[in-house]
């Protein structure tokens, strides 16, 4: 597979830093697959970086890990973080999605690929549905996006 460029929901990290999930291990082979091949996006704005040092432990393998994304130019695309009325109002207003993750939409509507990873509870099957559809926004667990990022 080419490169991807890829939205990672900050439950990614999250769960990267928590050995006793057992989906650490994946999210970790995700990131390091990620700096290896891929590259990610975030937000002319920031929201999703503040996000990341928010939840991120400076010393640990995903603070490391974004500190190097950052400071790499090519790993990292900066694209608008917003959706349109119409779909904010969608997802908020009538599927309860938290308006705090509507940054990770607007920045994966916005690039080549959509891609998004979570499995975050506010990424519910309707919500999902609704990205895919109206969008064209995949939301990807940590085992499907590592089986597509490792994909030759």
């Amino acid at each position: 597979m080419d490169s991807c460029e890829w939205v990672l929901d900050t439950w990614l990290l999250e769960v990267a830093q928590t050995p006793s999930d057992p989906r650490s291990l994946d999210a970790l082979a995700l990131l390091h697959q990620i700096k290896a091949r891929h590259r990610i996006a975030i937000d002319h704005d920031r929201e999703i970086w503040r996000q990341y040092t928010k939840h991120v432990q400076a010393n640990s393998h995903v603070g490391v890990w974004v500190r190097f994304m950052i400071g790499t130019s090519n790993k990292i695309f900066w694209r608008a973080g917003r959706v349109s009325s119409r779909h904010e109002d969608g997802l908020v207003s009538i599927l309860r999605f938290d308006r705090a993750d509507l940054v990770f939409v607007g920045v994966a509507s916005n690039g080549p690929d959509r891609l998004i990873v979570s499995e975050d509870s506010d990424y519910s099957p309707e919500v999902r549905t609704y990205l895919e559809t109206n969008l064209g926004v995949l939301v990807l667990s940590v085992r499907e996006a590592l089986d597509r990022a490792l994909d030759p």
